[in-house]
This record gives structure tokens, C-alpha cells and sequence, in this order.
């Protein structure tokens, strides 16, 4: 069997990296996308890098982020979010990842999906993982997405153009609740009697909070 050529931009959000594709250049049938990602990232690897393909044998390097123009009056773009495991060909579509959800307004305007013919670009993203609206700005240089600029953020070296994201009632996007038992902290108890005090929140995310030390760490 011949290889098939799709398009896609490999970029790097915040401390994570992976492809941007075209929702146009996909399959219409979204069963039909999970081989294509595990594919392209080179999964599943028994031996968890991921050579066969472009992805680093990190979760956080195996990512895919799918990109087309949204039919929402309050969305410029539709993003969905695809985790690829490692070991495995499954592919998750249950969260997001807030890191490479900064790559969508930069892909939508050097893309030509959207422009900016401001010195400031402001992307309303829509989210089909959390059915939640994101809001993207950052600063523009030719009519392209800047890249060049004096940010430094912790895990990636160099420094870069600024980019922030507001996430609009990002509480709920998993359970319905910010705070899925409705107590701001539960006491959890596991199958060898241990008790632990955490805060169960859901923003965007759902996760569960614990003290380090009570788990044995600093």
C-alpha cells in the first residue's frame, strides 16, 4: 500500500508540540482519523519513542490539534484536541490541552482561514472537546502571526513573541460543575485505608488536587 500525503504544520504551544491539520484535508468520517493521527505520530511504539513517525515519545509531544473555520456567530475557528498515546493506538478526544490550544489563532491567521489587519489579533476559538469558548491574542508583524519577542516561559528555551489566552467559563467542561461534588474539598479513601484530603475541580480539565507532602513528596 502507497502512502498517503496530508498536509499539516508541525508547531510547538507553550511546552508542548505536535501537528495542525486542516479539518479540510481530514476524512469527513471522524472514525476514520484515529489511524491517521497514531500513523503520523508513530503509534503505537512498544518502545515509547515513537520513531515511526513525528512524534517524541512524550505525551506531551504527541499531539494533534484540527483547525477549521467556525460556522458559530461568537467563534472565529473551530479547534479540536487530540491526545495520541504512546504505546497504544488509541486517541483521546475527552480534554484539552491548553498549551497547544495557543497554536490555533496563530495557524488560523498565517493559514489564511481568518486575517488581522491589526497590529493585535484577537482569535475566538471554539472548542468541540469542552464545547467551551477561548479567546487568543497576539501581536501581528506583516500580517502574519509574530514569532520574534522577549517572552521567556519555564521548559523551553529562547524567547518568543507573547501570546495569551483567555479561557471563557472554562468551569464544568467535563462534569457540568466546576466543582463535580459541590464541596470545595472531599476526603478520599483508598483500597489501603489511607485517607487524603483533596479538591476535585473541573476547568476545562477535570483534576484532582493533593498536598504534595501527604503523599510523600516536597
Amino acid at each position: 500500500m502507497r502512502q498517503i500525503k496530508i498536509p499539516a504544520v508541525f508547531m510547538r504551544g507553550g511546552t508542548s508540540k505536535g501537528l495542525v491539520i486542516h479539518r479540510r484535508d481530514l476524512p469527513p468520517d471522524q472514525s476514520k482519523w484515529d489511524l491517521i493521527f497514531a500513523s503520523a505520530l508513530g503509534s503505537p511504539d512498544s518502545y515509547m519513542r515513537q520513531l515511526d513517525g513525528m512524534g517524541g515519545g512524550l505525551s506531551s509531544l504527541s499531539k494533534v490539534c484540527i483547525i477549521s473555520l467556525s460556522s458559530r456567530p461568537d467563534a472565529d475557528v473551530d479547534y479540536t484536541f487530540a491526545q495520541v498515546l504512546i504505546n497504544t493506538s488509541h486517541v483521546d478526544y475527552s480534554a484539552i490541552c491548553g498549551n497547544m490550544t495557543a497554536v490555533v489563532g496563530p495557524f488560523a491567521i498565517d493559514e489564511g482561514i481568518i486575517s488581522c489587519d491589526k497590529s493585535m489579533a484577537t482569535v475566538r476559538i471554539y472548542n468541540t472537546n469542552t464545547n467551551k469558548i477561548i479567546l487568543a491574542h497576539f501581536p501581528m508583524e506583516d500580517g502574519f502571526a509574530a514569532v520574534d519577542g522577549d517572552l521567556e516561559i519555564s521548559g523551553v528555551s529562547g524567547t518568543g513573541a507573547s501570546l495569551q489566552l483567555e479561557f471563557l467559563d472554562p468551569g464544568g467542561a467535563t462534569t457540568g460543575k466546576l466543582l463535580p461534588t459541590g464541596n470545595c474539598t472531599d476526603i478520599l479513601k483508598i483500597s489501603n485505608g489511607k485517607k487524603f484530603e483533596v479538591s476535585m475541580v473541573d476547568a476545562s480539565n477535570a483534576c484532582v488536587f493533593i498536598k504534595a507532602s501527604d503523599i510523600g513528596m516536597s
